[in-house]
């Protein structure tokens, strides 16, 4: 009897520890255990996968006082942003407990600009039905096929009814989800009255300038010109003059599950190679950051959109040397893959590498991330970092209309005069030239053709 009573105990305590250690397992290497994300080692390469409701932030967003002043910011993490983390609760209530109008409608910005409100920009088109998969399956998906734009309209008080806007603005096409009763529609309200920063912009709709589309917004000021901070370009790994390989070695062994990679080299090109049986990592001496996985995928696997973005996320984590924020800029379909574009910002401008700089390293964007079967296969960064100095030590003499002026006679000049009939979208950006050099410049969307224009004045 005592003798079974012990074999019991010794089973409950190895039933325990095998749950205990299997948690261990399953954690393993989670920065962050919340609602949006896990991550966790599988075989010999690093897995990342998303779960719950995936968090898709958009490329940048914009907060609307109700007072014609707008604040627009680029979206690198929502736990850095209050207001971001606040709209996407009230987003996940509605989408989860509100009712949709599947009837397609024209876009009434009048309405929605009007009110206080959060604007969620994309700089794609997110497919309706794949976005919706994941919410309440008794919620009508809208017959709208993809957006790019979400307003929320918040009520001021939780008792009273809420707006979101799912908008198409190449259609000019909208659907509308509401919900009566809101726990977290009032404090999204108080926050957008709350919510300042130290450039102010205008709504090209409001103010009335046609030529654009009804969803840019400018930035404008009131005095001659406007003062910023000069960002300079760091190439993590360099030490007096030349690559230090401690740096390289401890920031790729984070891409191996064993920490380490099983040999590394330097090639005759000097680019250095890390791999073990599945993963190889390359570091080109031009600042190519390269990942490549060789593991087995689940080719069948289709990735939604938004576990994608997270599984990238969780990804660019582990990447220890990055430590500029990212925006997500892009996302396409080839074939069997999701592949995610991300840039860099400094000081809620985005930064943009020149045309030479995109031929010079072979990448169109600061981060292209390549998935498939929900793991990532490849990873390739422009591998410098950027960093504000600490006073604001230039200035923005040219205003936008003026730089719009230049746009259009370059564009004119290029296309043989040919009209402009829709400016798509407008702002300021830091500039990538060769050699490193980092300059504010205005950038000009016409046609999905990009302008690039001086932000300050000639000398007379």
């Amino acid at each position: 009897m005592n003798i079974n009573k012990i074999k019991n105990f010794v089973i409950i305590i190895l039933v325990i520890a095998a749950v205990y250690q299997t948690g261990l397992l399953w954690l393993e290497d989670t920065a962050s255990h919340n609602f949006f994300y896990t991550i966790f080692g599988l075989e010999s390469q690093k897995e990342f996968t998303a779960e719950g409701n995936a968090l898709l932030l958009p490329s940048k967003f914009v907060i609307g006082s109700g007072n014609k002043k707008y604040t627009l910011a680029y979206a690198s993490d929502i736990e850095k942003e209050a207001v971001l983390s606040e709209g996407n609760n009230l987003l996940q209530e509605v989408l989860t407990q509100g009712t949709a109008d599947t009837t397609i409608k024209s876009v009434n910005w009048d309405s929605i600009l009007e009110n206080k409100c959060l604007l969620l920009q994309y700089h794609f088109f997110v497919p309706v039905e794949e976005y919706f998969e994941n919410y309440n399956k008794k919620l009508l998906i809208p017959a709208l096929e993809s957006f790019n734009c979400i307003a929320i309209v918040p009520s001021k008080t939780n008792n009273s009814t809420t707006n979101i806007y799912f908008i198409n603005t190449a259609l000019e096409q909208s659907c509308n989800i509401t919900i009566e009763k809101s726990r977290f529609s009032a404090d999204l309200y108080t926050m957008l009255e709350q919510k300042e920063n130290h450039l102010t912009y205008v709504s090209t709709k409001q103010s009335g300038f046609n030529l654009f589309c009804d969803s840019v917004f400018v930035p404008q000021w009131k005095e001659e010109s406007f003062p910023y901070r000069s960002v300079v370009e760091i190439n993590p790994f360099m030490k007096d003059g030349s690559i230090n390989r401690y740096f390289l070695e401890n920031s790729v062994d984070s891409f191996f599950k064993n920490l380490e990679s099983d040999w590394n080299r330097v090639d005759e090109t000097g680019t250095f190679i890390f791999s073990d049986e599945n993963v190889v990592v390359r570091y080109y001496p031009k600042g190519i950051l390269e990942y490549y996985s060789y593991g087995t995928y689940d080719t069948d696997a289709v990735t939604n959109i938004a576990i994608g973005y997270q599984i990238c996320k969780n990804f660019m984590n582990n990447d220890t040397s990055l430590k500029t924020e990212v925006y997500l800029s892009g996302i396409e379909m080839n074939r069997n893959e999701m592949i995610y574009y991300f840039d860099y910002t400094v000081d809620n401008y985005p930064i943009l590498l020149s045309e030479a700089v995109q031929n010079d390293f072979e990448i169109s964007h600061a981060i292209e991330i390549s998935v498939r079967g929900n793991s990532v296969r490849k990873y390739k960064r422009y591998a410098h970092n950027f960093r504000a100095v600490d006073v604001k030590d230039k200035q923005i003499s040219v205003e936008f209309l003026e730089a719009l002026d230049q746009a259009i006679e370059q564009y004119q000049i290029n296309h043989k005069e040919s009209d402009i009939k829709e400016v798509e979208d407008m702002y300021l950006g830091y500039f990538v030239e060769p050699d490193f050099v980092v300059t504010m410049k205005w950038i000009t969307e016409l046609y999905d053709e990009l302008y690039i224009g001086k932000t300050v004045k000639d000398k007379t």
